[in-house]
């Protein structure tokens, strides 16, 4: 097998995710000003200071994933792609095709969502996205660093083996990020019945408090059908207050190098203090919270 990436291809690659960020970053921009504005006009206050660091985080990521998503897509994806079963020959106005790829899509994130929260390593990366102590649309954007430890694209590494190009996959998941954006909100109340299929700002608060009665809930990216269907939903509930942030707070929460590593040092010290080759790896693959004495 062979794989070669010309320099075309690395620049077209690029060009694509800047111009992507060009479009999400003007729209995150003018949604956080109106949402500040009707904050402070509903006398709610806004949490200006964690919005910076949120953005500070963002930056971070972006510059780290203009490396990473190249390697990711480019090399590992091109990789599965080579041995795919069938060739999908994908058009945009193929709508059919559209949503049955998106919707594929939002059935791998919830997986891959899901496994975040549930191994220590993985979450290492995606506990940035939860270290915002306050939902507001600025927390879309605080993002970890290290995607290319995460292993996020092996989850979709099944539809690129049924034949959807790694391109076009990253792009469904970009769509699907970009309404993700506007569930980080507490501006808008519960609808009832709505949550039985698409995720909504009060579904992804739940998802995001660390009380509790919501920690893992809630993993659908576009649709919560798959949270219904595997039992991790939970509505908001009205007599607890839902707690933002880690259930054990990073050493600085406003440094964005300790948010982007702090975990990855915390499993670190862990695993060497910890007592058998058991135990030591057990720190990286079991839970958060996970010790050998409990």
């Amino acid at each position: 097998m062979e794989i070669s990436l010309s320099f075309s291809q690395i620049a077209h690659f690029f060009s694509g995710v800047s111009t992507l960020f060009l479009i999400i970053l003007p729209i995150l921009a003018l949604a956080v000003i109106a949402e500040m504005g009707l904050r402070l006009l509903m006398k709610r206050g806004y949490p200006y200071k964690h919005s910076l660091v949120s953005f500070a985080v963002g930056v971070g990521h972006i510059l780290t994933q203009a490396i990473t998503y190249g390697i990711i897509i480019g090399v590992i994806g091109g990789a599965a792609y080579h041995f795919r079963l069938f060739t999908v020959h994908f058009s945009w106005s193929d709508i059919p095709l559209v949503l049955v790829l998106f919707v594929a899509c939002d059935f791998f994130f919830y997986w891959e969502h899901r496994t975040s929260h549930r191994v220590r390593f993985l979450w290492a990366t995606h506990s940035v996205h939860h270290s915002a102590e306050d939902m507001v649309l600025s927390t879309a954007i605080r993002l970890g660093w290290t995607a290319i430890l995460s292993g996020i694209f092996f989850f979709y590494l099944p539809l690129v083996l049924l034949g959807f190009s790694p391109k076009i996959i990253g792009t469904m998941i970009s769509v699907s990020l970009l309404y993700q954006i506007f569930v980080h909100t507490e501006l808008v109340p519960h609808i009832p019945g709505i949550e039985w299929v698409i995720n909504t700002p009060s579904a992804h608060r739940v998802h995001h408090g660390s009380n509790h009665e919501y920690i893992d809930k809630n993993f659908g990216g576009v649709f919560l059908i798959w949270d219904h269907l595997f039992g991790t939903y939970q509505k908001e509930l009205e007599n607890i207050e839902i707690r933002y942030g880690l259930v054990e707070k990073r050493s600085s929460w406003w440094d964005p190098f300790v948010i982007a590593y702090g975990e990855f040092w915390n499993i670190g010290k862990s695993s060497f203090q910890a007592k058998g080759w058991r135990a030591k790896l057990g720190y990286f693959w079991h839970p958060p919270g996970w010790s050998p004495t409990r």
